[in-house]
């Protein structure tokens, strides 16, 4: 590094008038300055130091042969895209992408001699704001299951090749640019009139510099490589520039001896071809399982016993009268009863609120988690701010009967490993949607190995293992990995809403339900409507041999699906739908380590895209070749004894429109969803006199309104008399 004098580079001489500095007798009065001379010269040489840094490494870059000239800059319209799956497609890029605006070019990047992915691609728009919009929107987007890194392309080398073809040099005759390219204009210094006097330039900033430039490379090659090595996440963290930590041979033995036992000693056929990073990776994962126990669930599932009560002979009955209410039935009186009393327990502190939204959007067109969908309401909220303010608003409800302040209801929002980074930083950009980020926490569930069709752990890639969501069966082992439930401990809760996030119309920490459920003093209660007619394919909550359970559309005959109620002939015999909402006592889940071990897997059949352990190649296969295991939440249920179970009966209409399917398909999806809140609405306002005029088509009559005004039609009085012109959104009392 070039050493520089401090008095040179201000024009001084300390010794001009024959005094040493310490003979100066104002060196007191200036010592403050001389500090300050003294740091704005540090600064200056850091300055220097860093364009000179810059310059090498350009230089270097050229050298190499990766830039035509150190001047050249990477286009502004192409991106660059890696830690891609290995069976991501170019077609599958160029859908996604597509939607920013025209694509030009889309590849992914592949190993010449075998023409395996290397799991990164170059993306190039049309015009550069459609490739600005894809940049900001698809960083950490999941796409085949790997979340996705995206930035803007640095590489020159499609300007290079175009400069240097034949074709461009016949341009250069006519156009402007360097090689018939604007983006490729030559510095003065390059061109061949001043050659030589470039040349003895730089002859003199050889012999100035010599050295310097040779540390400045060696210094620009080891960042860049630095740089490289954070993005590909395969530095310790706080570590930069370090390595990932390979595990030691005796933790690798120890590890391969376990599942070498297990009969999974495939998992390890590329371990040793593999880089520090990946080794790590794959031995962290691996840790993660217990391969015995994995044996063990997966044979359980693919040979599940013949049980009684699975066979034909299982007795099937509605629940006793004892357990069900419905308010569809029931007195104003009781309802209103519930409600005070639900309410009472949110003002006390004790009900929570559990959000199961480990799913994508991906039926829905999104790669995004589907709680940040927005269905297209007049008011562009996504599900997960519909639901935000609806607990706001039930503690203000709650505020307002007890007359207390800072009521909260803690919400437990459960994502997928996949869908837990996108879920933080939606919650983040939107301020946690009006709530205390302190009473809002976001954790993940488990996930298992895919199996073979012969009962082998799939890799997914020779570095990583195929692997899935346990289900939402999963969210009582994560109560206990993720401490949530040591912080409803520490809360004093006693009374727990969960419901799924893809239902628009769900009554979040509902005061109705939680008042109900908690007068009858049970373990789990839950939320069923109407089913619709006997063929509509839905589970139904019932008692099989004496203990509450789901049953499958599947698993019950046509004469079963379509008797009629002995009591009440116009209706099924069995209509109570699942609706997947449920309530748990707090005292139930202190009880998890004595069950949770009892829950069966269920199988999936999936095309699961795996590694051929004999060529190291990536198949997508075209049908299925083995299982995700997974669990279901309601599989509890018949643990518990009638006497502690619940059910509720909703109305289809103000509390379940769930959204499955992409837009246009007609049955609950967006629009469906959407017209089922704007029709609420509707109804909210005409209750109340309000008078709901339209000039559009039918499905654009309703009324939105917000949360944040009425949780359940009340407080609207406001609007008596006045006349709303639909399509219209009341955010507000006015």
């Amino acid at each position: 590094m070039l050493e520089y004098d401090a008095a040179e580079m201000s024009g001084e001489n300390p010794a001009e008038d024959g005094r040493t500095p310490t003979e100066n007798p104002d060196v007191d009065r200036d010592a403050g300055q001389a500090e300050g001379d003294e740091a704005a010269q540090e600064e200056l040489a850091e300055k220097l130091r860093r364009e000179r840094e810059a310059r090498a490494q350009a230089l270097t870059l050229e050298i190499v042969g990766d830039l035509p000239y150190a001047e050249v800059k990477p286009p502004e319209n192409v991106l660059f895209v890696c830690k891609l799956n290995p069976v991501t497609e170019d077609e599958d890029l160029d859908l996604i992408f597509s939607r920013f605006g025209r694509i030009i070019s889309c590849e992914v990047i592949r190993d010449k001699r075998t023409g395996d992915s290397l799991q990164y691609a170059f993306v190039e728009f049309e015009d550069q704001k459609a490739c600005e919009q894809a940049y900001f929107k698809m960083q950490g987007v999941l796409i085949d299951d790997h979340r996705i890194h995206v930035d803007f392309s640095q590489s020159v080398s499609r300007l290079s090749d175009t400069w240097r073809t034949a074709t461009n040099s016949k341009r250069a005759k006519q156009a402007g640019g360097f090689g018939g390219v604007a983006n490729l204009e030559k510095k003065r210094q390059y061109r061949a009139v001043d050659a030589e006097a470039n040349a003895r330039k730089q002859s003199h900033e050889v012999a100035a510099q010599g050295k310097g430039i040779i540390t400045e490379i060696q210094y620009s090659m080891a960042s860049a490589f630095n740089t490289l090595l954070d993005k590909l996440h395969l530095t310790s963290k706080g570590d930069e520039g370090i390595p990932a930590k390979e595990p030691t041979e005796a933790e690798l033995n120890e590890l391969k001896d376990k599942y070498t036992k297990a009969g999974q000693e495939q998992v390890f056929t590329f371990y040793d071809e593999l880089s520090i990073g990946e080794k790590a990776g794959l031995f962290n994962r691996l840790k993660s399982f217990d391969p015995n126990y994995i044996n063990e669930v997966t044979q359980k599932a693919l040979h599940l016993p013949q049980s009684s009560d699975k066979s034909e002979e299982a007795t099937l009955e509605p629940l006793p009268d004892n357990a069900s209410a419905s308010v569809l039935d029931s007195k104003d009186d009781d309802i209103q009863s519930w409600y005070t009393a639900g309410l009472e327990l949110v003002s006390k502190g004790q009900v929570a609120v559990i959000l199961m939204a480990g799913g994508q959007g991906t039926r829905l067109g999104s790669s995004d988690p589907k709680g940040c969908f927005n269905i297209g309401l007049p008011s562009q909220k996504s599900l997960f701010q519909i639901q935000a303010e609806r607990i706001w608003k039930v503690q203000q409800l709650a505020e307002k009967e007890s007359g207390k302040k800072d009521i909260a209801v803690p919400w437990y929002v459960m994502t997928s490993g996949p869908t837990r980074r996108p879920t933080e930083k939606f919650f983040e950009d939107h301020n946690y949607f009006g709530l205390n980020r302190d009473n809002v926490t976001i954790f993940e569930q488990g996930v298992l190995p895919c199996i073979s069709n012969d009962g082998k752990i799939l890799l997914e890639s020779k570095a990583t293992v195929a692997v899935a969501p346990d289900g939402n069966g999963g969210i009582y082992q994560a109560l206990l990995t993720s401490n949530v439930r040591t912080d409803m401990r520490k809360r004093g809760i006693q009374h727990i809403h969960a419901y799924c996030v893809d239902n628009c119309l769900v009554k979040v920490a509902d005061p109705v339900f939680i008042g109900f459920a908690a007068g009858k003093d049970v373990d789990i209660a839950t939320k069923v409507v109407r089913k619709r007619n006997a063929k509509e394919p839905v589970g139904l909550i019932l008692q099989r041999n004496g203990k509450p359970d789901v049953v499958e559309y599947s698993e019950i005959d046509n004469a079963t699906a379509e008797a009629k109620d002995s009591n009440k002939p116009d209706l099924l015999k069995f209509r109570a739908a699942n609706i997947v909402n449920h309530y748990y006592s707090f005292r139930f889940l202190e009880t998890i380590e004595e069950w949770v071990h009892k829950l069966p897997h269920h199988v999936a059949r999936k095309k699961i895209p795996y590694v051929d352990l004999e060529k190291g190649e990536t198949i997508k296969p075209d049908k299925a070749n083995g299982i995700k295991l997974e669990q279901f939440v309601f599989d509890v249920f018949p643990l518990i004894s009638l006497e502690k179970f619940g059910c509720m009966e909703v109305r289809r209409e103000d509390e379940f429109s769930p959204l499955k399917n992409a837009k246009g398909t007609g049955e609950d999806d967006p629009d469906t969803s959407k017209q089922d809140i704007l029709s609420q609405g509707r109804r909210w306002v005409q209750n109340v006199g309000g008078i709901v005029v339209s000039e559009v088509a039918p499905e654009e009559t309703g009324v939105e309104v917000s949360p944040l005004v009425s949780y359940g039609g009340e407080g609207l009085e406001f609007l008596q008399t006045r006349t709303i012109k639909a399509p219209a959104v009341i955010e507000k009392e006015d």
